[in-house]
């Protein structure tokens, strides 16, 4: 962190804290500082770095407002400034001159011109689809001829040091060898679908597939494959100023402009990735930038950095070798489908597709951009600080913000307007009104467009109103077991619900669920009351935690409820606190265990005997019985009504025959809280 940042940082929350002191209420702020943060706003003339950096665009100016056709696919010069557009779907080559006429040059049988190449006598080789065709167009003649290939595309061409034509086509993968005079030669068959781009550098021919991604060197007639990337297509080849190649690869579908074998437009959709790689002169391959874009259309070297054009949202990036990028134009267009440097300019030129215009790039920047955040929702309605930014001006350049804020999901004209510009970057207030959701617009602008200012960071300071704390429940159950009563639910009549009452006893926890829309850290006080008393005991107050045990067999056994009061006192002043409390169902507390009375023992037929007698509880209910003989197994016993439902019971079962002698038998019987009373009958049988 610079010298310059510490000290605004510090800056900053000292305004805040001096802005809010009467509120206190924790001061949030929303920031944004990387890339992912500002892609998710809406850019114009604006773009993106990979170094978290918003920049002007660099200017666009069309140049082909006559051009009229459906779409454009390829251009080159010649040594005159005469450039050439390769157009679909009615096969034309459109020349835009130096001083920017443009006219029909050629009107060929083929559907689409791709590819266009220009030799050093400004010979124009164009390829065609979907006949394969090569035309040879010399300067002052009339279009030839040159080779037809019997393939369906020409979709690359390349020149070699003995003025050799190459040519990469589809739908069979192939290179071509022509010769100066028309002759061609077949001279690989590669195991691609097409051949979509070829190099000539150092002697040799690179070739790039598409169908399984793979990189081709070509000496002598002789193939070897230099790298087989992971991914489908590989769209262009360059050597940068290190010597090193680069090749753009695009998994799945290359674009909407690509036709399948049977020359239709692709059907179906897969995830696409789009990467460059690096393959250094002695063959080691490494990929050196994933785009953000899910396409690269084109590529050619700019200095010792990579311009880029990718689709399908027509940006145009400057990749450094070591991976570093920045966006330096977005085109309205789709798709930035060829690029081009010229001759004798070294002005940078632009196809696009979707729809098809020709656009020369400018060193120089737009003179005004903005990026409109994203909208950010505080949750409550909030009242606001102020607005800090960190940026780069250099030269005759500046960076304002302004804000609106509303209180629908979506911006619409019930939000305030856009504020007037903030200009101090170390803090302004905001003048936009209190509500839920706010927005900030960065408007960056350049004097004369030679140089950008760079926006690196945006803080927005904000105060929520201060709202009661919730509960979602709370419950009271054994240490050991889920909780026996339920959160409380509200009837249909807007009263609370009823629960059955369940008793309880022995060590139990007080268990609830609470929130705070303010995100403030909470406090809790627990108490209690019998349902036949008036006020609440406190059992403990300033808890931190979400349950309580306590011992209920220090209470009498009774009816009882359970209160929590949650409180937002630890992130507020006593003055501005909230508080909300949530009282539990009823429970009884039942540590009287059950007796067994009148316990009966008659002699039946076979030695048998019949035992009977009763058992009261006087908190909750008898819920089993079981009896055992002189210590043997105990043995379930069913009341005579067969179910264990209320507080007095009666029972009879008859024993198995027993020998002669004495016997004990034992009762035992079982509450619902857990509580055991037991009784025993002696008895003599002869």
């Amino acid at each position: 962190m610079t010298i310059r940042t510490k000290l605004l940082v510090s800056i900053f929350f000292l305004i805040i804290f001096a802005i809010f002191n009467t509120y206190a209420v924790t001061t949030s702020v929303w920031e944004q500082s990387s890339y992912k943060d500002f892609s998710s706003g809406k850019p114009k003339n604006v773009v993106l770095s990979s170094k978290d950096q918003v920049m002007l665009s660099r200017a666009l100016t069309q140049v082909n407002g006559n051009i009229s056709e459906l779409r454009i696919w390829c251009l080159a010069q010649d040594s005159q400034g005469n450039t050439y557009i390769g157009t679909g779907d009615k096969g034309k080559i459109i020349k835009i001159a130096k001083d920017g006429q443009t006219s029909l040059f050629f009107d060929s049988p083929e559907t689409d011109i791709i590819s266009i190449i220009i030799d050093n006598k400004d010979n124009i080789y164009a390829g065609s689809s979907p006949d394969g065709i090569i035309y040879k167009i010399e300067p002052n003649k009339v279009p030839t001829t040159f080779f037809k290939s019997e393939e369906k595309y020409i979709w690359s061409m390349a020149f070699d040091n003995s003025g050799n034509l190459y040519a990469g086509t589809g739908i069979n993968g192939k290179v071509y060898k022509i010769s100066p005079d028309g002759k061609g030669e077949m001279i690989y068959d590669s195991t691609e679908t097409h051949i979509k781009c070829l190099l000539s550098y150092d002697n040799n021919i690179y070739a790039g597939g598409e169908g399984s991604g793979i990189i081709y060197k070509i000496s002598d007639g002789k193939a070897f494959v230099i790298y087989d990337t992971s991914e489908k297509e590989i769209s262009s080849l360059v050597i940068g100023s290190d010597g090193n190649l680069y090749a753009s690869a695009v998994s799945g579908d290359g674009g909407p402009q690509q036709r399948d074998q049977e020359g239709q437009p692709p059907s179906g959709k897969e995830e696409r990735k789009a990467v460059i790689y690096q393959i250094t002169q002695d063959g080691v391959a490494t990929a050196i930038w994933q785009s953000p874009s899910p396409i690269i259309f084109s590529m050619i070297p700019d200095g010792d950095k990579l311009l880029v054009g990718t689709g399908n949202d027509g940006n145009i990036y400057l990749v450094e070798q070591n991976g570093e990028w920045a966006t330096i134009s977005d085109c309205e267009e789709s798709q930035i489908v060829a690029l081009y440097r010229a001759k004798d300019t070294n002005e940078i030129w632009l196809v696009t597709g979707n729809p098809a215009k020709v656009y020369k790039l400018s060193n120089n920047y737009v003179k005004e951009g903005t990026l409109e955040s994203k909208k950010y929702d505080t949750s409550v309605i909030s009242k606001w600080g102020n607005i800090f930014w960190d940026s780069e001006l250099v030269g005759n350049t500046s960076i304002t913000l302004s804000t609106r804020s509303g209180n629908t999901e979506k911006p619409d004209d019930t939000w305030s307007n856009w504020s007037e510009e903030y200009t101090d970057s170390s803090g302004t207030a905001i003048t936009s009104p209190t509500a839920r959701f706010i927005q900030w617009r960065a408007k960056l602008a350049s004097a004369d467009g030679t140089a950008t200012p760079i926006l690196k960071r945006v803080s927005i300071a904000y105060l929520q109103k201060n709202l009661k704390p919730y509960f979602e429940s709370v419950t009271v159950g054994s240490e050991q077991e889920r909780p026996e009563t339920q959160p409380r639910r509200p009837g249909a009549d807007g009263t609370q619900s009823k629960t059955e009452t369940v008793p309880i006893n022995g060590k139990k926890v007080i268990k609830w669920q609470a929130k705070d829309p303010n995100d403030d850290t909470l406090e809790y006080s627990v108490f209690f009351k019998g349902i036949d008393e008036q006020n609440w005991k406190l059992l403990k107050d300033e808890l931190k935690t979400t349950s309580y045990p306590i011992d209920t067999e220090s209470f009498p056994d009774g009816i009882y409820q359970i209160k929590v009061v949650a409180s937002d006192a630890p992130s507020n002043p006593k003055d501005i606190a909230l508080s909300e409390e949530e009282i539990s169902e009823k429970f009884i507390i039942d540590n009287t265990p059950p007796v067994v009375l009148d316990l009966q023992a008659n002699p039946s037929a076979d030695g048998k005997y019949i035992i009977s007698g009763r058992t009261e509880d006087a908190g909750g209910y008898v819920k089993s019985m079981v009896y055992s003989i002189d210590g043997k197994d105990w043995k379930a016993i069913y009341p005579s009504d067969q179910v264990f439902d209320s507080k007095k019971e009666t029972f009879s079962f008859t024993t198995d025959t027993l020998t002669s002698g004495e016997h004990t038998i034992v009762i035992k019987a079982t509450d619902s809280a857990g509580n055991v009373g037991s009784a025993k009958k002696v008895i003599m049988v002869k």
